[in-house]
């Protein structure tokens, strides 16, 4: 069978004449009026809809018509919904023209079923007679004995239903998310075998019924679905468009609302879709890297340089809020941690870079004596072998604190210099490398807290959230994933997002600028922006 489901608007139904009109219109008005006075108790939606209202024709200039006339939905369907028999030649219907000339040339075209999409908002609009520009003037209910009598005329061997959209809430027809809802709950009803093929014109109508009609169908009849567009003047412009290119786009643009969160879910719709640009999958591989934390090392082999470690901090920073954003609270917390000890190395290599050590009389470069490789940063002074230089002799021309070269000296003899000096000594370091980074920590709680060596009274690792959650796979609350954030400090939110911009991100961002590291802002959102652009 085929099928055909139509919506209806304000202005498929025309006149070529405004000779009757007049005629017309005083009638009914009068006859509703005299209605209204034998029955001031009859409860009828439409008994006066003409009784205060001067509707006159509006003339339109347009092409294959010498003169056509226009008028709401609802006042010509009462107008002429009792004797339009008798003044069909008055009628003209330009989109439904163009459809059913197309569907009569071709008799494997023609519909077994039509499912007319009427619309009718004055249960929404009660007062609607008291103003011309309501809404519920452009209702389609009236029309249906007019469209009934055309499409019997054009199709009667057809069926013909219809289906009334009418709103139930407090919003009407050019609602987008309720017009959805509506048009899902009517048309779940319609059941049709595997083998019908389904007509679907949607012009008509307010954008959003057009466009939840659109979408209903291709979800619940998918590739069954075929639809007829037309420019509404012009007969001979109808098109058949297969449903597949309405699918694709519709992936298209779900994919690109996805690319900016969902890198990996973008990618899952794209694999359905055919003559996807093979640079744009490419580059969205790559994100997917990113996101999984799945990067790959720079083929210059820079990854242990300043700004290609500064950069990553920066789009991790970035890569947080979105995980944050969706609750993903484990990625987020671990990203933090990770980009915190990055900080850490790149700001102590930029400091010690613009430093120098003199040994019997010649001078090195102080950051050749260290080297971040993938156990973290290490002391290294067999790279230049001197005589009579011991590692003590470096940490004390590269730092004057007596406790700070006594702790990297013992944390040296200690660890032998195999995995990287840890977290505390770097930040008790950094502290004395760059003096302004001190008065900046009172707005960085976490960074102070996760780089201390001891908690007080206490076992660090019975209270440090990542820990446990890493460790014995716990679960959390956003009042502990703040706390966490926060350094255990007491804070009255569960923000999660607020937290982390004000005293994580926000702070991170100024003590990289002290540190005059450079990067480029925005530097993720600007390109899963341009990806998902590129994206057709």
């Amino acid at each position: 069978m085929n099928i055909w489901i139509a919506t209806t608007g304000n202005s498929d139904v025309q006149l070529i004449t405004d000779d009757n009109w007049s005629y017309l219109y005083e009638k009914e008005r009068f006859n509703r009026e005299d209605s209204n006075r034998q029955d001031s108790n009859r409860q009828d939606s439409n008994r006066q809809d003409l009784s205060n209202q001067d509707f006159e024709l509006t003339s339109l200039d347009v092409d294959n018509y010498e003169d056509i006339y226009t008028a709401p939905a609802r006042v010509l369907g009462i107008v002429y919904g009792k004797e339009f028999e008798n003044h069909w030649e008055d009628l003209v219907f330009p989109l439904f023209d163009g459809f059913s000339k197309k569907l009569k040339d071709e008799p494997k075209l023609m519909p077994d079923q039509i499912i007319l999409l009427l619309t009718d908002q004055s249960n929404l609009y009660s007062d609607y007679t008291d103003f011309k520009n309501s809404p519920c003037w452009k209702d389609t209910r009236s029309l249906l004995p007019i469209l009934k009598h055309y499409f019997s005329k054009n199709f009667p061997k057809a069926s013909l239903e219809h289906i009334v959209l009418r709103p139930m809430g407090k919003k009407g027809l050019d609602n987008w998310d309720s017009v959805l809802d509506l048009v899902q709950k009517e048309l779940s009803e319609l059941k049709f075998k595997e083998s019908d093929v389904i007509y679907v014109s949607h012009q008509a109508g307010t954008p959003a019924v057009s466009s939840a009609v659109q979408f209903v169908t291709l979800s619940n009849f998918g590739q069954r679905v075929k639809f007829l567009v037309a420019n509404e003047y012009e007969k001979d412009s109808v098109e058949i468009i297969d449903s597949s290119k309405y699918l694709r786009g519709i992936s298209i643009q779900q994919a690109k609302s996805l690319v900016p969160t969902s890198p990996g879910a973008a990618k899952k719709l794209l694999e359905k879709i055919e003559d996807v640009d093979g640079g744009a999958i490419a580059e969205l591989n790559n994100k997917i890297d990113f996101f999984n934390l799945n990067r790959v090392v720079n083929s210059n082999g820079d990854d242990f340089s300043i700004p290609a470690a500064t950069q990553r901090i920066i789009d991790v920073l970035d890569l947080i809020s979105i995980f944050f954003a969706q609750e993903n609270y484990l990625q987020g917390i671990t990203l933090i941690s990770a980009a915190q000890e990055t900080f850490l190395k790149v700001a102590i290599l930029s400091k010690i870079k613009e430093m120098s050590i003199v040994v019997e009389g010649k001078t090195y470069p102080a950051q050749e004596f260290f080297e971040w490789k993938k156990k973290g940063l290490l002391f290294n002074p067999e790279k230049y072998p001197l005589e009579n230089l011991e590692k003590e002799d470096v940490c004390e021309k590269l730092l004057a604190t007596e406790n700070i070269i006594k702790n990297i000296n013992r944390e040296i003899k200690k660890i032998k210099n195999t995995t990287g000096l840890p977290n505390y000594i770097m930040f008790e370091w950094l502290q004395e490398l760059e003096p302004a980074f001190v008065p900046k920590l009172d707005r960085w709680p976490l960074l102070k807290w996760s780089c201390k060596d001891k908690k007080e009274g206490e076992r660090r690792g019975e209270i440090d959230l990542r820990n446990q959650l890493v460790h014995n796979l716990r679960g959390m609350k956003k009042s502990d994933v703040v706390k966490y954030l926060m350094g255990y400090q007491k804070v009255e939110t569960d923000n999660v997002i607020k937290v982390y911009n004000e005293k994580v991100k926000q702070p991170f961002f100024e003590v990289i600028r002290l540190f005059k590291l450079d990067y480029t802002r925005d530097k993720l959102d600007k390109e899963l922006k341009d990806l998902a652009k590129s994206l057709s």
